[in-house]
């Protein structure tokens, strides 16, 4: 005899397929939408679904926009010869949220994590060699999470860009980020210092 209805099941298969969400996180979330009034929790779903299908990368730096090139990269007042490294969007919103960055970015849509099955190959790495050929690029700030996984990141990006570009200027974000933690966790004060105090890498 069937207790648990089929919608409840495939809803929560759904919600394991994305990263980062397994049964436990899954299940918090899907009940918590439902705990809430269903006016409410269909107008959520309604944003979500619009969300998911108007935005996609951005053709040059890999940013989530509803542009084919996002608005950062076109925007006349930003240089492209400064280049901040970071995993996902959410990392570059973080920074965006202090209004002080006058660079552009790069989303690697990942980081190098071999237990994950991820490798540099996984990664948009050409894609990023391009854009600093292209543009004549003179820092890139690798602002990979400070944990282990974004750690080796940026030890093997800072290595493969010195051997590709001997003149570049490498930084790496300062104190100000605890190892351990995501960009996108910190609070403004934190992350505004890390990129501030920014040292070379």
């Amino acid at each position: 005899m069937r207790f648990i209805p089929s919608e409840v099941e495939e809803a929560l298969k759904s919600l394991q397929k994305i990263p980062g969400y397994g049964e436990r996180g899954a299940q918090r979330f899907f009940y918590a939408l439902l705990k809430l009034p269903p006016r409410e929790r269909l107008s959520i779903v309604k944003v979500l679904a619009e969300a998911v299908k108007k935005l996609n990368p951005c053709k040059e730096c890999g940013i989530y926009t509803d542009k084919d090139i996002c608005d950062i990269c076109t925007c006349p007042g930003r240089s492209k010869k400064l280049l901040t490294v970071v995993e996902e969007s959410d990392d570059a919103y973080a920074i965006e949220r202090l209004g002080r960055y006058k660079g552009v970015y790069h989303i690697l849509g990942g980081r190098i994590s071999p237990l994950e099955g991820i490798s540099a190959e996984d990664l948009t790495i050409n894609k990023l060699l391009e854009r600093i050929e292209k543009y004549k690029t003179y820092e890139v700030i690798l602002a990979t999470n400070p944990n282990t996984e974004g750690e080796a990141t940026a030890s093997y990006l800072a290595h493969l860009l010195r051997r590709k570009f001997p003149d570049l200027k490498i930084t790496r974000l300062g104190f100000g980020a605890a190892f351990g933690t995501y960009l996108d966790l910190l609070d403004e004060f934190s992350l505004s210092t890390a990129l501030e105090n920014r040292k070379k890498f």
